[in-house]
């Protein structure tokens, strides 16, 4: 089976001034379709910037990125744009939702933008809130709603496009515990349902909610295995050196 999701020794550089900074260096993995996938590291560990690769808003300095057996890095601006419209459901930290607009036309965004017509994205999007629970709120306005419902509403734009990737970015960084366990939750039974889940997250907890956690530090991937292992979720600087978590 191939992968939907794979690096290839990944590399990204970034030049400040005379330093040559590795933000990904020589990342090879791979998550299949179906997968719950949690990629976790503190600030500077590379996890954004594979975030911004695997959501084709950035490309390799070097090695190769295949998503659904296309290789990104060969793309110009334009197919990124298609690809990330055909593949990717975005949720990000802040919701990012449109204030002056209705629920219902928030989460026909996505559609308008692949050409929908009107009355087939309406259905689609009246059909993707209540999935998250919002189908008795379809004309409220995002100022209407709590944090965790908005997140919801981000959740039903990500999936209204029928992705092969849901690309989650810190999604409960802004919600309080109690709200942040339910968005987890959701995105449990989003993978339950069959979807493709990958979880960017510097976060221990949210990360063992996942299948499975590819750890960074970095730049480098420390570890990739299962959540349930116990090195799962040892940092090196608890490991100690040459600890389990390398």
């Amino acid at each position: 089976m191939n992968a939907l999701i794979e690096f290839r020794q990944v590399c990204k550089v970034y030049h400040m001034g005379d330093t040559d900074v590795w933000a990904a260096n020589h990342i090879s993995m791979q998550i299949y379709q179906g997968e719950f996938v949690a990629i976790v590291g503190q600030s500077g560990s590379g996890k954004s910037t594979c975030m911004n690769i695997i959501g084709c808003l950035d490309v390799p300095t070097s090695g190769t990125y295949l998503l659904d057996g296309r290789d990104v890095g060969q793309m110009n601006k334009n197919e990124l744009a298609e690809i990330r419209n055909e593949k990717l459901g975005f949720i990000f930290q802040q919701y990012n939702l449109l204030p002056k607009l209705t629920l219902l036309e928030n989460v026909e965004v996505p559609l308008m933008y692949a050409g929908v017509p009107r009355g087939e994205r309406r259905e689609r999007a009246r059909i993707a809130l209540e999935m998250v629970g919002l189908g008795d709120k379809l004309r409220h306005k995002p100022s209407q709603l709590s944090g965790g419902q908005q997140q919801r509403v981000s959740i039903a734009r990500a999936l209204v496009g029928e992705p092969a990737v849901i690309l989650a970015d810190e999604p409960t960084g802004a919600l309080d515990s109690r709200t942040g366990r339910e968005v987890l939750g959701l995105l449990k039974k989003l993978h339950e349902a069959g979807n493709t889940v990958v979880l960017i997250t510097h976060d221990n907890f949210i990360a063992v909610q996942a299948q499975r956690i590819i750890r960074l530090e970095d730049g480098r991937v420390i570890y990739d295995g299962p959540a349930d292992r116990p090195e799962a979720v040892v940092t090196p600087q608890l490991a100690g050196e040459g600890g389990a978590a390398v």
